[in-house]
């Protein structure tokens, strides 16, 4: 008998919308399933060091039976990899929060895999703003156009109005789609896993003739050491041409950092292990809107020499 199709869902929504919560969530969960999970996104996933058993090159395995794998290049080449390593039952991609998931999830239609339709996260508290953004609108609402699961986020952050607002935008822009709610990641795992969940279908004929906003993406990595309050002001004082902006790092004491810029809400989190002894930061912006030579700069300024906490 042939195989059976291993079942592929692509997480996607926009910037900030909590894609790699949920992904952790899922994977520290007790579901009994051996999950890979590829993330095509620099440090999309924080794993618990205390769950990993094995690394091998991009593939880190984990005590569950579970695996993570990051996209360096070729989606196909990363899919064959991790079933390879893993022998998964589901596999779960992550997309870029500027990507199309059912773009994405195309690219899953491989012999021996079974694209399922995209789950889409959407932030409550601002979703209805972006789709209103004459510069990112088009694609939050292509994003959600082809979802098969519809995830609010930040619902306790959001309000009772701004979530009604944000449920039925949903219900305008993706009519065919389940709608659920979620805080930090806290989702009922068979939503995404059941055997029943949606397939594609046609949910991947998405052309609509609408132009890709364009963005660029400063990458930067350093072996120094930082002060977090002063990574905590560059980041706040990022242009707003700034989408997303996020970073891991060490300070001069050892702690080990995260700082995260989602639109205009900036956030400095201390992490339990340090994945990295090399610090690592990405700024996504408008295309053209940024001087990289000015961002490099910033960052290198908040180098913790001589820094003490």
């Amino acid at each position: 008998m042939a195989a059976r199709p291993i079942p592929v869902t692509t997480i996607g929504g926009y910037l900030g919308a909590g894609k790699t919560t949920l992904v952790n969530a899922i994977l520290a969960g007790s579901h009994g399933r051996r999950i890979g999970v590829l993330v095509n996104d620099f440090g999309a996933v924080s794993i618990d060091e205390k769950l990993i058993v094995a690394r091998d090159g991009d593939v880190v395995s984990l005590a569950n039976g579970c695996a993570c794998c990051s996209v360096a290049g070729d989606l196909g080449e990363a899919l064959d990899r991790l079933a390879a390593a893993n022998a998964p039952e589901h596999i779960l991609i992550e997309a870029s929060g500027v990507a199309d998931p059912a773009k994405v999830a195309a690219l899953a239609r491989s012999p021996g895999l079974e694209p399922r339709a995209p789950v889409v996260l959407a932030d409550a508290a601002s979703v209805v703003a972006r789709a209103e953004d004459k510069f990112v609108g088009k694609l939050v609402r292509r994003q959600l156009a082809t979802a098969g699961l519809v995830v609010l986020t930040k619902v306790d952050v959001a309000g009772g109005d701004r979530l009604a607002a944000a449920r039925r935008l949903v219900e305008r822009a993706a009519p065919g789609a389940a709608i659920e709610t979620a805080t930090r990641g806290n989702i009922d795992p068979v939503l995404l896993l059941a055997d029943g969940g949606a397939r594609a279908g046609n949910a991947f004929d998405c052309s609509d003739g609408l132009p890709d906003p364009a963005f660029d993406s400063r990458y930067w990595s350093s072996d120094a050491q930082f002060d977090p309050q002063a990574l905590l002001a560059v980041f706040a004082a990022l242009p707003a041409c700034v989408v997303r902006a996020k970073g891991v790092f060490s300070a001069a004491d050892g702690v080990a950092y995260a700082v995260h810029r989602a639109g205009e809400q900036v956030e400095l989190l201390r992490r339990d292990h340090a994945a990295d002894a090399r610090a690592h930061f990405v700024i996504i912006a408008r295309q053209g809107a940024i001087d990289p030579a000015k961002i490099d700069a910033a960052l290198q300024d908040c180098a913790a020499t001589g820094f003490r906490s």
